[in-house]
Order: C-alpha cells, then structure tokens, then sequence
C-alpha cells in the first residue's frame, strides 16, 4: 500500500504545485516561487521518492517484526485506538522532528528540507532517504507498543498527505484553528530563519505538543524563510552533504573527547560558521578543475 501511494504521490505532486502556481499568479503573489529554488526543490523530492519506493516495504517489514516479537501490549483495532495512534505519531513526529533540530547528525539528514528560501508545496517535497531513514527508527516506537503494522502504515499516509498541505503561503491564519492544529502560517514560522522564530512549532498535526514543551510560536511578522547561513549552490550533491562534511571538519578540529562529541551529537546552534565558507570554496575550486580538465 505504501509504495502504491509513493508512486502516486509523484503525479499527485506535481498537480497540486501547478494548481498553487496558477493560484499564486492569478493573486499577483510573485514572490511564492522562484525559478531556481524551484528546481532544486523539484530535483530533489523526485530522486527521493523514486529512491524511497525501494525502502517502503522495507519499513512495513520492520514495523511488522518488531509488532510481532516485540510488542509491549496488545492493542486492538477499535475506533478510539485510531485518534489514539493520531496522537501517539504526531508525538513521536515532534520528538523526532525537534531531536532532527537539536543533533547534528540528525539536523545533516532533515537540514535540506530547510534549505528553500521559498515556502510552497515544492518544499514540502524536501524529504532525503536518509531522513526518511532515522524517522521511520523513530516510528517503531508505535509497533513497539502494539499498534499493528497496518494501522500504522495508514495513519502515517494521512499524516504525510496533512504535513504536505501546510507548505503554502496561499492559506492565511485560520482562526481557532491555529490553537489546535499546524496551519501554513504555523508551520511557515517553522520554516523561517527570523531569530524569533528559530527552532519553533515541531509538531506536524498537532500544536499541543509544542504548547505543552514550550516550542510554541504564532506568526506575528511576515517570516523570512530558508536557513540562517543559506548555502550557496544548488548542486544536488552539495545540498545532500554538505553538512555531514561540515561535521567532520568540526570533529578533526576539536581537541578532546567532549568537543569531538559535541561535533557529532551536539547542538547545531554550536557549528562553527567558518567551516561552511572554506568547505564551499574548496568544493567549487574543485568543480571548476574538473570543468577544466574536461
């Protein structure tokens, strides 16, 4: 089921940023695409769902052994387990998402997701393998505790399918709304690089979460989005990498086991920002010798 819905995901993708491109041109609201952004969010979602085509049946075959030999409890397939299961993913989701924030092993893989200075739903396409990798890790937690592998599989496609919707800037604030669901205007704050609204609304359904573990923020000014040092090249492999290069720069420069730790597990509020520079001269004198050379 889930690589059916992989496969038709691609076309439905596709639709869905036409009808919002014509909607944004038909407001006169230019500034929701930009040609180059564009295209490298379009490159990038595309080579990762094709490749994740092959990794979902994986996941489900993961899911279903930990359910049947691990399961903590026997949970049945009742109505009120699937709001139950609703609540538990998007609370395992905000875990995994702020930890994706927090760690700077997990922050390499979930960083070109953030790395759009456009907020449309060919953002929302920035999901790596890798990514997909560690959050499906955190997703057997669910089997773990004795959900079954379908439900699962289901509720996890309805959460993608919700998360997918809220990468626009065409929906303004919704009212009450925005005191108990992820809006566009909440999850647009989650995208920008405004210091106010850093590290901001992880939770994907729900705001409770976030309420309730002090990560919490309306939209107040019209936010700036991307990272706070935005990359300067979309070069599929660069945009993939770049950060895991930046890690290991920072662990063969630390002195010390903490500082070596603190490269790969610590905060990426930490990272030195000279690395970066030197890192991206380095890959394009090297890119331009190979242009030479050919």
């Amino acid at each position: 089921m889930a690589v059916n819905y992989l496969a038709f995901a691609i076309p439905a993708f596709f639709l869905f940023v036409y009808i919002e491109l014509k909607i944004a041109n038909y407001l006169k609201k230019n500034s929701v695409f930009k040609y180059e952004s564009s295209v490298a969010n379009f490159s990038v979602g595309i080579v990762e769902r094709l490749l994740n085509l092959f990794l979902a049946a994986s996941f489900y075959q993961v899911y279903s052994c930990v359910y049947q030999h691990y399961a903590i409890f026997d949970i049945s397939n009742r109505w009120y387990v699937w709001i139950m299961l609703l609540l538990a993913t998007d609370f395992v989701w905000y875990w995994y998402h702020r930890f994706g924030h927090e760690i700077n092993f997990l922050w390499a893989a979930h960083i070109v997701h953030h790395q759009s200075e456009e907020f449309n739903l060919s953002a929302a396409a920035r999901i790596t393998t890798i990514q997909a990798i560690f959050r499906n890790v955190f997703w057997c937690i669910l089997p773990l505790l004795g959900f079954h592998p379908n439900m699962i599989i289901t509720i996890l496609l309805a959460h993608g399918a919700y998360s997918f919707f809220t990468h626009t800037q065409l929906v303004g604030k919704l009212g009450w709304l925005e005191h108990v669901f992820i809006t566009p205007s909440l999850h647009g704050v989650h995208h920008a690089s405004d210091e106010k609204y850093l590290d901001k609304n992880y939770g994907d359904v729900f705001v409770f979460w976030d309420k309730l573990f002090g990560t919490f923020q309306q939209e107040e000014e019209r936010p700036q989005y991307g990272l706070t040092h935005p990359i300067k090249s979309y070069s599929f492999l660069w945009q993939h990498f770049h950060y895991y290069l930046e890690i290991a720069e920072s662990y063969k420069r630390a002195n010390g086991f903490k500082a070596k730790w603190n490269a790969i597990f610590g905060s990426p509020a930490l990272m030195d920002q000279n690395i970066r520079p030197i890192l991206e001269e380095r890959y394009f004198q090297n890119k331009n010798e190979e242009i030479s050379a050919h």
